[in-house]
């Protein structure tokens, strides 16, 4: 009997050890599946592959994304400080460790300060690493909200690529020494780049122990002795003013009303039926003469069906997650879809000729966007540039089964449902900024059910038709607008 009881209490121990669980956001818990690594200075860092949400669909892909971030051992691999745009960031490199004679700090001594071009000396980019840094003179950025952008897109089930994030520490003297320091060193000398030297320079004073203040409280762990952040990957390449607008306005609000003003938000806020309104929109952005010239009078109806989907998507996640810096950072990646018992099917497209396998389906080369710049949501304070612009009003087409999850997350959330408790558990997030959530997403739901009942908005976007018809001129389905 005793042996039993061992036996019972060892593997409870080993399911244990599989149990990630740390705290951010004064106590607010990360849990799942964790791995753990030790520093040359004998700390232990975490990796965690948060919690599934409820509800959601993973890929193969996405597990499999997830399992490879959380086998990364910093010490085997290269660090390289982000040294463009306006917020710091680690760039992780696979390397031939042998050629540097195993000592990867040699690697970024010779190529860490080359920027994007130290890529080309490495085998590999394993992820980035992003650290919350939100301090005077910076540019906001918050770890959490890359990987609850995460979740939520698969959630939603959205087309729109939202890369995969996993909870990750590092030990503070480690990501100092290597990256920090170095990267002070090289920012310095360079012109412009202001919020990005603030950046580094914010790091520097928690990493060495000057600030801990409640911005610096948000970087450090609970024993002080490593930071955190999201590991990711952003992939795709930068649209153009076809899909992230004109920006001639300006930063800030100016922008995010030009965002409205392209082909596929002028087709969404159309009374025309969803064919006609494509065509008017195009029409109608190209009456800028800058739009003019970069969007064709030729743009393919199913390119731009797929995109005010995708702009649905992208506006919602941002309106509840209340996202600051949209516009300008959505990106694209070529793929081709066709459909094959009368279901969507898509592969990443390597060039531009049609696969052999794929000519029996017809299939159409398009644009699938893509947002990976997601950590400037979530946190109190940031401007929520989605509601403050009202990109969820005046619509009159929608994606019934994005209203559908939608409705069902709103009811999951006002009743404290399973996802509720999620957020609660797993995401790391206060409650506070739960609590914001799930106003902000019972505020969308109410929004757009009132404007679908009253008739105003219809429940009729679905790009996937236009693979079969793209002149069609009516809804093939009828779909409610009654909660589920």
């Amino acid at each position: 009997m005793a042996c039993r009881k061992c036996c019972i209490l060892f593997l409870l121990l080993l399911i244990w050890a599989g149990l990630g669980l740390n705290t951010v956001n004064a106590g607010a818990p990360v849990s799942g599946v964790a791995a753990s690594f030790t520093s040359p200075n004998g700390v232990s860092e975490q990796c965690i592959e948060i919690t599934p949400m409820p509800k959601a669909h993973y890929s193969k892909k996405d597990r499999k994304t997830q399992s490879d971030y959380c086998s990364i051992d910093f010490s085997k691999t290269a660090l390289c400080p982000k040294l463009w745009s306006t917020s710091p960031g680690t760039i992780v490199y696979e390397i031939n460790a042998a050629k540097y004679n195993g000592d990867y700090t040699q690697f970024e001594r010779q190529h860490c300060a080359e920027g994007h071009h130290a890529r080309a000396a490495a085998i590999a980019k394993l992820a980035s690493f992003k650290l919350s840094v939100n301090h005077k003179g910076t540019s906001g950025t918050y770890a959490p909200s890359s990987w609850v952008y995460y979740h939520l897109s698969r959630y939603f089930g959205t087309g729109v690529h939202v890369p995969v994030a996993v909870y990750r520490s590092i030990d503070k003297q480690v990501h100092l020494e290597r990256v920090v320091k170095p990267a002070l060193g090289i920012v310095q000398s360079r012109r412009g780049l202001k919020m990005l030297k603030a950046g580094w320079a914010f790091l520097d004073a928690v990493e060495s122990g000057q600030d801990i203040g409640r911005a610096g409280r948000a970087v450090l762990t609970d024993d002080d002795k490593q930071v955190f952040g999201a590991l990711l990957d952003n992939k795709g390449d930068r649209y153009g003013i076809d899909f992230n607008g004109t920006r001639e306005s300006g930063w800030g609000v100016g922008q995010n009303y030009d965002f409205q003003q392209t082909a596929p938000y002028l087709a969404l806020r159309s009374d025309l039926p969803v064919a006609d309104a494509i065509k008017h929109g195009i029409h109608q952005s190209r009456a800028n003469p800058k739009m003019a010239r970069k969007l064709s009078v030729d743009t393919a109806p199913v390119q731009v069906a797929f995109w005010m989907k995708d702009l649905l998507e992208i506006t919602l996640l941002d309106y509840m997650l209340g996202q600051q810096d949209r516009i300008g950072n959505i990106d694209y990646i070529w793929h081709w879809f066709w459909l094959k018992d009368g279901k969507l099917q898509s592969k990443r497209a390597h060039g531009s000729e049609l696969p052999a396998a794929l000519a029996k389906f017809q299939a159409v080369r398009l644009r699938q966007s893509a947002i990976n710049d997601n950590d400037a949501g979530v946190k109190s304070g940031y401007a929520n540039f989605a509601m403050k612009t009202g990109m969820l009003d005046g619509l009159r087409h929608y994606s019934p089964h994005l209203y559908k999850r939608l409705a069902h997350l709103a009811d999951d959330l006002r009743s404290e449902g399973e996802i509720y408790q999620w957020f609660v558990n797993s995401s790391g997030l206060s409650s506070k900024e739960i609590k914001s959530i799930r106003e902000r997403t019972l505020k969308a739901f109410t929004l757009l059910q009132s404007n679908c009942k009253s008739g105003s908005l219809k429940l009729d976007l679905e790009p996937n038709e236009f693979l079969f018809d793209p002149n069609r001129d009516q809804v093939h389905k009828e779909h409610l607008c009654e909660a589920p």
